[in-house]
Order: C-alpha cells, then structure tokens, then sequence
C-alpha cells in the first residue's frame, strides 16, 4: 500500500475502493460464503463461536452454515513448543566450555581490538576474556 504526503503528517493512501456489484453483497451469498466471510473478518473464530453470534442477530441477520478447513486457523490455535531442558554433566574443568564472539565494536579500544571473546567453562566457571584486532583471530586465540 502506498501513500502520498501532503501536509505536515497527514498521508493520502493511493488506491481504490470497491463499490457496486464487486462489493460483498450477502443477499446473493449463499451460507457457506457467508459463514467464510465472517469466519476471517472475526480472527479465525470457531463455527460454533458463529453460530452463537448468528443466533443473537449479532451478524447483521445473516445465516451461518458450515466451515470448511481452515489450515490458517490450525496454524493460529498452535502453541509454540519449548525446548527441552538439556543437563549436561561435567566431570571437570575444561569438559565443556561456553563461547562467545561480541563485535564488532562501535568504537575501538585503546589498544585498536574491535571484537572481544570469552570462554567458561562449565565446571569451574571460570571466564577467559580476550580483545581481538580482527574476527578471524578467533581460532588462533581458541588454540
């Protein structure tokens, strides 16, 4: 969708409307279309959530009927699923070692380092800080 600016922060959409027959006219819809319709306009809502709108006159007079499958509304409803909690045992120091490579900085240091990478370890949890010049110092620095 585009827009043109006019005065101070007012915008103008560029576009058109639909009138006339290209409208939605539920007189010539039958129940099913009409039921589609106003499954999307409410969010996906459920056929029994229409129905009971339907039956309160809450949609403008219109016949619900019945839903067809909807892989938006099944994508909707899911829940996203955690990760599961992974626990690692380490026997000690070095087993397992924790890393990460910050960079590159906004400002460098005294020194010109512009990345800065750490290491701990699991067991111990004792944290190595070093300030690199370049990223591609990393491996010589892991060694």
């Amino acid at each position: 969708m585009k827009g043109r600016r006019q005065e101070g922060k007012l915008y103008v959409l560029q576009g058109s409307t639909v009138t006339g027959g290209a409208a939605v006219s539920s007189s010539s819809m039958s129940d099913s279309d009409v039921t589609k319709l106003w499954h999307m306009r409410l969010g996906h809502m459920s056929e029994r959530g229409l129905m009971v709108l339907s039956k309160r006159g809450l949609l403008c007079g219109q016949n619900t009927g019945s839903l067809e499958f909807c892989k938006h509304s099944v994508f909707g409803k899911q829940k996203r699923v955690s990760f599961t909690k992974v626990v690692h045992r380490t026997k000690g120091t070095l087993d397992y070692i924790h890393s990460d490579l910050w960079g590159p900085a906004p400002v460098p240091s005294k020194g010109g380092a512009k990345y800065m990478l750490t290491f701990i370890d699991d067991y111990s949890r004792k944290v190595w800080t070093f300030f690199l010049l370049q990223k591609s110092d990393v491996f010589k620095t892991f060694k």
